[in-house]
């Protein structure tokens, strides 16, 4: 199963953490701090799973790092990680393919074994 992670948030401390917990968990962790950094690894290399802030630099931007990476990697699974969930958004994200929703604060083992869950089912259905 292969496990190669963007993640995309503008909080330090969140994206230290998590990234701590995928690598231990054996993802291969790309970090991205604002959305064009985002936009710059989709370009350079390929991912399985993207799990994105919603509000990178100003509302709603993650949004914009979704549907590079559905033009780019279109196979690649969508996550949407955000503080403020609402349902307007949460509309935009299922138009644009995102697969789930998870709310900050969050458990990091929950993080990691949603991600892998998601992965798995992927991988199951290409079979």
């Amino acid at each position: 199963l292969r496990k190669r992670v963007l993640f995309v948030d503008d909080e330090r401390g969140i994206r230290e953490t998590l990234s701590l917990i995928l690598l231990r968990n054996g993802f291969t962790v790309t970090l991205a701090e604002t959305v064009q950094e985002a936009i710059q690894q989709i370009e350079a290399q390929e991912f399985d799973l993207l799990l994105c802030d919603l509000n990178v630099e100003r509302e709603r931007d993650g949004y914009t790092v979704v549907r590079t990476m559905r033009e780019v990697h279109p196979r690649c699974i969508t996550i949407i990680l955000t503080g403020y969930p609402d349902l307007e958004s949460a509309i935009e994200g299922i138009h644009l393919g995102v697969l789930d929703y998870i709310t900050k604060p969050t458990n990091p083992d929950e993080v990691v074994a949603r991600l892998i869950a998601k992965l798995t089912a992927r991988e199951s259905a290409k079979s």
